[in-house]
């Protein structure tokens, strides 16, 4: 099996279990999960020693393109989604403004 990334030696985090783990992605979706997976089945490899692994995050308290006291926030909701998706964020929710 090929792999686009394999990322190596880190502790992956499930809803249930953590647990030192590989993980293999191919076309942007993780295929194998497996206690060592090999290095050559990959274009990519990234080491996650002492790091957690873990599925991405959900913000459910933003304040994009929020007006405030005469001011707007500094990110709108183009800015402020990539900026999200860059630090690992895949769902955010933002504030609604109570009049």
């Amino acid at each position: 099996m090929q792999l686009d990334t394999l990322i190596k030696n880190g502790v992956v985090a499930t809803a249930t279990d953590t647990f030192a783990s590989d993980i293999g992605i191919a076309g942007g979706k993780i295929v194998a999960i497996a206690q060592s997976l090999p290095a050559e089945s990959a274009r990519q490899v990234l080491d996650a020693k002492g790091r957690y692994v873990i599925p991405g995050g959900i913000d459910v308290h933003t304040h994009l393109d929020m007006p405030f006291g005469g001011t707007t926030s500094a990110d709108d909701f183009e800015s402020g989604t990539i900026a999200a998706a860059f630090g690992g964020t895949t769902t955010l929710i933002d504030f609604a403004i109570q009049y």
